[in-house]
Parts: C-alpha cells; sequence; structure tokens
C-alpha cells in the first residue's frame, strides 16, 4: 500500500518484506524525480517511511523476483567476509572497506543487543550503528572513491501485543538502492533478527515471536541503467498481482 502524506511524503506498507520492496520499487517508478547525483542518472524519492507487517526473511516473493546472485552478495557481506564488494552495474565505491560482519564483529554489537534485552527487555538502546570514524575519513580523504554504509542504524525492540511478545525491528538508511539491493538487504536485516529473536527467546525462556520491521530511508532510488529491469519485474509482479 502506498499513501502521500501531505506536507510529509510518501509511505509504504506491505504485509511481508517482498510486499514492501516491490512496492517500494513501484512507487520509485511513478514517483521518483530524475537527477544527476554524483555523475549518475538515477530516479529518487526522499524521505520514504516503510512498514512490513512481518520481518520473516522467508519470502516467497522476494525469492521469485529477487535476483539471487545479489541477496548472496549481500547476505556474504553481513555474515561471511570481511570486506565489502561493489556488485552494482556501474560501480559506486572501492572494494576493501570494512564489511557489516566485520563491523558487527567489531563493535561487538550482536552481543550487545542480546545482552541489553536480556537483562532490560523494555529498553530502547539495543540499536547498531554502522558508520564508524574511519569512514569519515576515508571520506574526506578520497571523496569519489569512498565507502559510507547506507544501512546507518538498526533497532531491536521487545513489544508486547495481543498477550504475545514480539522483536521488532526498525531500520535507518541513509540511501538506497532499492531495485538492485532492496530485496537482499530486507533479507539480511531480518536474518540477523530472526538470530537475536532465536537467542533471547532462549535466554528469557519465553516464546518471542518475528515482529514487524519500520523503517525511514532518507533516499530512495533506482539507477537510470536498471530502470528497465525494475520496469519488468514491476509488470510482472503488477500482472501477477491483479490476477488475483
Amino acid at each position: 500500500m502506498i499513501t502521500k502524506v501531505k506536507n510529509v511524503g510518501y509511505s509504504v506498507y506491505g504485509e511481508t518484506l517482498g510486499e514492501l520492496w516491490l512496492d517500494i520499487v513501484e512507487t520509485i517508478l511513478k514517483n521518483g524525480q530524475f537527477e544527476l547525483a554524483e555523475n549518475r542518472g538515477r530516479f529518487a524519492v526522499r524521505n520514504l517511511r516503510f512498514a512490513a507487517g512481518t520481518a520473516d526473511p522467508d519470502d516467497l516473493l522476494i525469492r521469485k523476483y529477487g535476483d539471487k546472485a545479489k541477496i548472496d552478495a549481500m547476505k556474504r557481506m553481513v555474515f561471511k567476509v570481511d570486506t565489502m564488494e561493489d556488485f552494482d552495474i556501474t560501480p559506486s565505491f572501492r572494494n576493501g572497506a570494512k564489511s557489516y560482519k566485520k563491523r558487527l564483529e567489531e563493535g561487538r554489537m550482536m552481543e550487545f543487543v542480546i545482552e541489553r534485552l536480556a537483562k532490560i527487555p523494555e529498553s530502547k538502546k539495543a540499536v547498531m550503528v554502522f558508520p564508524t570514524y574511519e569512514d569519515y575519513e576515508s571520506v574526506l580523504k578520497s571523496p569519489w572513491n569512498d565507502y559510507l554504509p547506507c544501512i546507518t542504524a538498526l533497532q531491536f525492540r521487545v513489544n508486547k501485543r495481543l498477550k504475545k511478545t514480539y522483536l521488532d525491528l526498525t531500520l535507518f538508511m541513509r540511501s538506497w538502492d532499492g531495485f538492485q539491493k532492496g530485496a537482499g538487504d530486507l533479507t539480511v536485516i531480518s536474518l540477523l533478527g530472526e538470530e537475536i529473536r532465536r537467542i533471547l527467546s532462549k535466554r528469557l525462556s519465553i516464546e518471542i515471536r518475528t515482529g514487524r520491521l519500520d523503517g525511514l530511508v532518507t533516499d530512495v532510488h533506482i539507477y537510470e541503467n536498471t530502470y528497465e529491469a525494475a520496469q519488468s519485474i514491476h509488470f510482472a509482479y503488477k500482472n501477477e498481482r491483479d490476477v488475483k
């Protein structure tokens, strides 16, 4: 569901992560403003609010319409390798920057979130923050060959609804390639959430269910050289949805 709030901007809701991703793509295709940014043409929407009714990573629509190679690349950079790989059609940053996995490990972020919520389940401090001072130094030294994580922060909240306990996620992004990387980013974020949820359930000796995902991205876009591919995916999904 796509809505526009006067003086606020666009808001997108999907029952699942796949619905959310495909509706974000549709939002950009229909409402994105063309601009040249850092020598690349793109269609962009600013300050997009988004939410999914469930952050379940096992998503049928993502399996069907997502690019498996790109999703697998995101999984590698969050769970397996120590350096970033730019799999964009047009490379936009230098390879070799710290991966999300490396940042998670160095910052002991998983440990922090789990310990915080295990001791104080209602805490609002269970937050992962990914950019570091090293990134700022790198950008200052080489502004055209830099890397700054698009995912800036991720918050985890234990919430109760209708006598059931959920782990909800809130995602903050400075920038997002909504078509090429949207499905992969949503998948890895939800996988992180599932790992934390399972451990917390054991630590607290209660059933914690997969919750919802909320978020804000300040700039979500589709690059000009992937626009037609995004349209093809959108039309295929729209036809399937309309038949139902």
